[in-house]
């Protein structure tokens, strides 16, 4: 009789490990056999094209764990992860553009490649690491720090230079499944308690 292998404590020993292994695994089978990922169906809506929407279903568990009452520690928490690194960011890439111009490189990197890539972050990531390690508070700030997933802040600091239009859709975007999912959490508890699993369940699907 075959014996129980201990995978899921072996996956939890890596840092991150719900997102960072099955993440190596989609890379493996992307490189090698790519096609397996292509045969259409819930396969591949599954595996290969479906992150927006796993996305969209994260926010709105996340944001069902934001209580009115811990709000303000919640939203303290993810405005300091995510403003720091997004201003650090965007002045960097900024002044580049200042003052080398739009076109200048730095080490080969574009001030658009300079602020989107300090500027973002891997909510998914974050997600795994907080419900690994953290409290409520630190999985409730994805909902804030989920605003960085996108092109908004880039396009914005690109915006303020001239340089790009400022999508503001994309942050109302972002926003919606959010409180979509502090509304349920908040009106019924019992809510909030069937919307938990599904933050950390959908971090390996990302």
């Amino acid at each position: 009789m075959w014996g129980k292998v201990p995978l899921m404590d072996t996956i939890q020993k890596v840092p991150g490990g719900l997102m960072v292994c099955f993440m190596f695994l989609g890379c493996l089978v992307n490189t090698f056999f790519p096609q397996a990922l292509q045969i259409g169906g819930f396969t591949t809506a599954l595996f290969k094209t479906g992150h927006t929407p796993m996305i969209g279903l994260l926010l709105v568990c996340s944001g069902a764990q934001i209580t009115v009452r811990n709000a303000g520690l919640t939203l303290w928490k993810g405005c300091v992860l995510n403003f720091s690194k997004v201003i650090l960011g965007c002045v960097i890439g900024v002044a580049l553009g200042i003052f080398l111009g739009p076109n200048a490189t730095l080490l080969g990197l574009s001030p658009l490649a300079l602020i989107a890539a300090m500027s973002n972050s891997n909510g998914g990531l974050y997600t795994a690491l907080a419900t690994r390690y953290g409290e409520n508070s630190d999985i409730g700030a994805i909902a804030v720090i989920s605003l960085n997933d996108g092109p908004f802040f880039t396009m914005l600091a690109m915006g303020l230079t001239g340089l790009a239009n400022i999508p503001w859709m994309a942050l109302i975007a972002v926003l919606v499944p959010i409180i979509a999912g502090m509304i349920l959490g908040n009106l019924d508890d019992k809510f909030r308690h069937f919307l938990a699993p599904g933050v950390a369940l959908s971090v390996p699907f990302l």
